[in-house]
């Protein structure tokens, strides 16, 4: 069983905490369709100017810093991908991927190519192994390369939640509330979770649906009662505040709060009191407070400004599993490992419907069809028929890849058969380096060329690169 854990070979500096604006492209190794049991994703940053190459090695190279001529390899145990298979090269900040005449070919986003430059997470297919790109702040690649980033049970790829998770280091050992924002089924649970393990609070962490609970019902609910205090109370009981003292409450669908419930509430955390219904002197109580919606609550005009205040101390947005793709294969891993599933196959087909579409229901939604795949094939590989309905998508299943501010096709178009593209003239390449800002890489997509073959244009024409930069 594969298990690589990569380094990043002299490009990260200790600044004093000064974050590196540089965007740097980098390669996510998600998960193998041979097995989404196996835990064992990585990313690495590709340095401008760097050739990756990617191929089948037994051995399962992990990339190692580049060789004078800017090269470095990945060795994937993959027997589905080529010796030699595609190679991404990073020049002038963009990433143009290559097949290097693989038997199985290279995809994006379910397109098989034989050149493309790939956007920011794009989904590639090598062999039965899935990657992501990513292009994003340097600083933020550094922080998602290190494997110790855990957003409650998993540990997580994506640069935005590496930083979030960063900045909920710095806030759980403070009294400040949180406000997590997130889609439903996105990991709210789990970043409360997280905040109240960091936090090393001695009370336990309270979870309670608020949204859930009726309005004759919250007083009783959260401030508790005493025995007798109204017909039916035949015992006391414990508030879910008192239960969360020296601990965490978590508030899930804060949202939901009727206005009487949402006033009671700021009440309890301005004063730190509560009242049990029937009792005449108020409790004191240690609670940490996080909330949670996934509402708009900054623009709600039904829910109280104050009490948002008081529950903003620091606003938690947590990215739906779409954007944090990244995390796909930490998270399957996990969902197989709870459903004591030692080895989990999934066709191409199945996988693309799945991990390729756009998982509405988010991180809960995942971990529901997996598990009943997983049931349903009954130790066959996962296929189509065995994925629900809802997430089975069109025929190709695949994410369109959205690349915001790219060129149209240019009137050279890719050169048919790996040909050569016909040379511009030098008033036609100026046009569209200058339509590009001076971006080689899209100015050579736009010609349908290599990016080196534009450089090569640019000297020969003595064209001032910089000047076209606006530099």
């Amino acid at each position: 069983m594969w298990r690589a854990r990569c380094e990043l070979w002299g490009t990260w500096t200790d600044d004093g905490g000064r974050a590196d604006a540089r965007t740097v492209v980098v390669l996510c190794y998600v998960l193998s369709y041979d097995d989404l049991a196996r835990d064992d994703a990585w990313s690495v940053p590709v340095e401008d100017g760097v050739t990756l190459t990617i191929g089948r090695d037994d051995d399962a190279v992990v990339p190692g810093p580049p060789t004078s001529g800017g090269e470095q390899r990945i060795g994937l145990g993959d027997r589905w991908a080529s010796s030699k298979h595609a190679s991404l090269e990073v020049l002038d900040g963009g990433g143009l991927l290559s097949d290097l005449g693989s038997r199985n070919g290279t995809w994006v986003n379910g397109e098989k190519i034989a050149q493309r430059i790939v956007q920011d997470r794009d989904l590639v297919e090598i062999g039965r192994s899935l990657f992501v790109v990513r292009r994003v702040r340097a600083d933020l690649a550094e922080r998602a390369r290190q494997r110790d980033r855990r957003l409650g049970p998993t540990r997580t790829l994506s640069p935005e939640v590496a930083r979030l998770v960063d900045d909920l280091g710095r806030i759980a050992r403070s009294r400040d509330p949180v406000l997590v924002l997130a889609e439903t089924g996105a990991g709210k649970e789990s970043l409360a979770e997280t905040v109240h393990e960091l936090s090393g609070r001695k009370g336990p962490l309270v979870r309670v649906d608020a949204g859930a609970i009726p309005e004759s019902l919250f007083e009783s609910t959260f401030l508790g009662h005493r025995k007798g205090a109204f017909t039916g109370a035949d015992a006391p009981r414990t508030g879910v505040i008192a239960q969360a003292d020296r601990g965490t409450l978590f508030l899930d669908e804060v949202g939901n709060l009727p206005p009487p419930a949402q006033a009671k509430l700021l009440r309890a955390i301005e004063t730190g009191l509560v009242t049990p219904v029937g009792a005449n002197e108020p409790d004191k109580v240690d609670v940490r407070w996080i909330a949670a919606t996934n509402r708009d609550l900054f623009g709600d005009a039904g829910f109280r400004a104050d009490l948002l205040r008081r529950l903003a101390g620091y606003v938690a947005r947590v990215p739906p599993l779409r954007d944090r793709r990244e995390d796909l294969g930490t998270i399957a891993a996990h969902v197989l490992r709870e459903a004591d599933a030692r080895k989990a196959e999934i066709t191409t087909a199945a996988a693309r419907r799945l991990l390729h579409g756009p998982l509405p229901g988010n991180v809960r939604q995942l971990r529901a069809a997996l598990r009943s795949a997983v049931l349903l094939a009954g130790g066959a590989p996962i296929d189509v028929e065995h994925i629900p309905e809802d997430l089975r998508g069109d025929a190709d299943g695949y994410v369109a890849s959205v690349r915001p501010g790219s060129l149209p096709p240019g009137p050279n178009g890719p050169p048919p058969g790996g040909g050569k593209a016909r040379r511009p003239t030098a008033e036609e390449l100026t046009r569209v380096l200058a339509d590009a800002h001076g971006n080689v890489v899209h100015a050579a997509e736009h010609l349908g060329t290599h990016p080196r073959q534009v450089y090569r244009w640019i000297e020969r024409y003595g064209l001032d690169l910089e000047a076209l930069r606006g530099g």
